[in-house]
């Protein structure tokens, strides 16, 4: 891949500077919008001279600025003389007329500012990384055509995303890279090769045909969120023909054989497994369909531990990297808990490990699945499979990891800090609520991480005192 150039071209900031910069100049000199030019030559020119005596009548006030900025990354070659045209007036006029909609310049350049942040939403959603080696080592390359120039206003949200990566966004006009420390902006050579296919895209694609649901296909609305002239840029778009060529026949097979309507008790329920046979519980539960999460997760996640553990750890929800592999608590959360346990003196072997929802709840971000906290009709579909595990396991302390998990248990809103100074059972078990691992990994700063953490720890430790006590009482 061809290397950066180390000039970068004029960035829509820097023409929008040099626009603003000869607006001023203009306005002062009283040129009207009608003997002005704005052809490019003209704008990355020397600004027209303006006595040094005089003064623009007009200065842009912050939300005005931000508007005209936006806009100005339209790609339309006449939004210059439209917003030259419009700060004439305003200059004559008064500042009023910005908030005049019904005005037609003040509403073209409004559309276009609007046109300028959905292309830049739209870069953010469907912008598809490759890898490529080459002699820099591994990194990231992209390519990708908006609608208008918005790289350069999209960079920072790539940066703030990846920001361990080495990556590079190719447009036809600009090129930008961030080697993890540093931006930069260069003139692309359209010889520029794109990296092939590789594994993580393969296992993209998996996923994403496995989420498509033909119940629910909707070409008009798909075209209208993923137009088709990003299509070339996303590999997911090669699936769709094909998906959708097997979408009657799928959706045929469904109606044929539907799953147990949403109000039904799980088909586990009405044959109970033997008590510490948790195992028997996997297969029913990956046909759940009493909430909407079923239909979007990749599999239902057990629970995993000793059948009669004395110790159940609940959490609130598997994440991502557990919806995939189909455990629990294997994801960074996980390595937090496990190390907790640790420090708190127990056997993470010998605990039982669940939580209050089965599948995932998220929300799709690009190739990303950000987490979405369950709502409470899909914790209460959920309760079941949760008191199901609890009569199987019988443990003698619950932990209840998040407000969530407080809730899928207890079946009330509890604050965890009031929570964790009150004393809770459920069914003949100590049930002692603390804060969930991941918590630690969202919280501000170190020092919100480490209290928390240590909150999780004393907890823990507190747990473990109960078990010992009811041991000692048994024995």
């Amino acid at each position: 891949m061809t290397a950066p150039s180390l000039e970068s071209p004029a960035l829509p900031s820097a023409r929008f500077a040099a626009w603003r910069a000869k607006a001023r100049s203009l306005l002062a000199v009283g040129v009207a919008p009608h003997d002005a030019s704005w052809d490019s030559a003209d704008l990355l020119g020397p600004a027209a001279a303006a006595p040094s005596s005089l003064e623009s009548p007009l200065r842009f006030t912050a939300s005005l600025l931000d508007l005209f900025e936006r806009a100005f990354c339209h790609r339309d070659p006449r939004t210059p003389a439209l917003l030259y045209r419009l700060v004439w007036r305003i200059a004559r006029e008064g500042r009023g007329l910005v908030h005049d909609l019904a005005d037609d310049d003040v509403a073209l350049v409004t559309r276009r500012a609007r046109a300028v942040d959905h292309a830049e939403h739209r870069m953010h959603a469907f912008v598809r990384f490759r890898e490529l080696h080459d002699s820099d080592g591994l990194r990231y390359v992209a390519r990708f055509e908006p609608e208008h120039d918005v790289l350069e206003r999209a960079a920072a949200f790539f940066v703030a995303r990846y920001a361990s990566m080495d990556w590079t966004i190719v447009t036809p006009e600009l090129g930008v890279r961030w080697d993890r420390t540093e931006l930069r902006f260069f003139a692309v050579d359209a010889q520029m090769p794109v990296p092939a296919a590789d594994a993580a895209e393969s296992l993209w694609l998996t996923y994403f045909g496995s989420i498509f649901n033909p119940a629910r296909m909707n070409l008009t609305l798909m075209r209208s969120e993923m137009p088709l002239r990003y299509w070339k840029h996303l590999p997911e778009a090669q699936r769709v023909p094909e998906l959708v060529a097997h979408a009657m026949p799928r959706a045929g097979q469904m109606l044929a054989n539907p799953q147990p309507h949403c109000a039904q008790r799980p088909a586990f329920a009405r044959a109970r497994p033997t008590r510490g046979d948790v195992d028997s519980l996997d297969a029913t539960l990956q046909t759940c369909r009493r909430c909407p999460l079923g239909e979007r997760a990749t599999q239902a996640v057990p629970g995993e531990g000793p059948g009669r553990a004395r110790l159940m750890l609940i959490g609130e929800q598997p994440g991502d990297e557990e919806d995939l592999v189909g455990k629990p608590f294997v994801g960074p959360a996980g390595k937090v808990l496990r190390r907790a346990l640790a420090e708190a003196g127990i056997d993470a072997a010998e605990v039982y490990v669940t939580n209050a929802v089965k599948h995932f709840s998220y929300e799709p971000r690009g190739k990303r699945r950000i987490h979405k906290t369950p709502a409470q009709r899909e914790v209460d579909a959920c309760r079941a499979w949760l008191a199901d595990e609890l009569a199987s396991v019988q443990p003698g302390i619950i932990v209840t990891l998040g407000a969530t998990a407080l809730y899928g248990v207890l079946t009330q809103r509890l604050a965890i800090g009031a929570a964790r100074e009150r004393t809770l059972w459920h069914n003949g078990a100590r049930l002692v609520a603390t804060y969930h691992p991941s918590s630690v990994l969202r919280a501000q700063d170190r020092d919100a991480a480490n209290a928390r953490y240590a909150a999780i720890v004393d907890d823990l430790r507190a747990a473990a005192a109960l078990l010992d006590d009811r041991i000692d009482a048994i024995g």
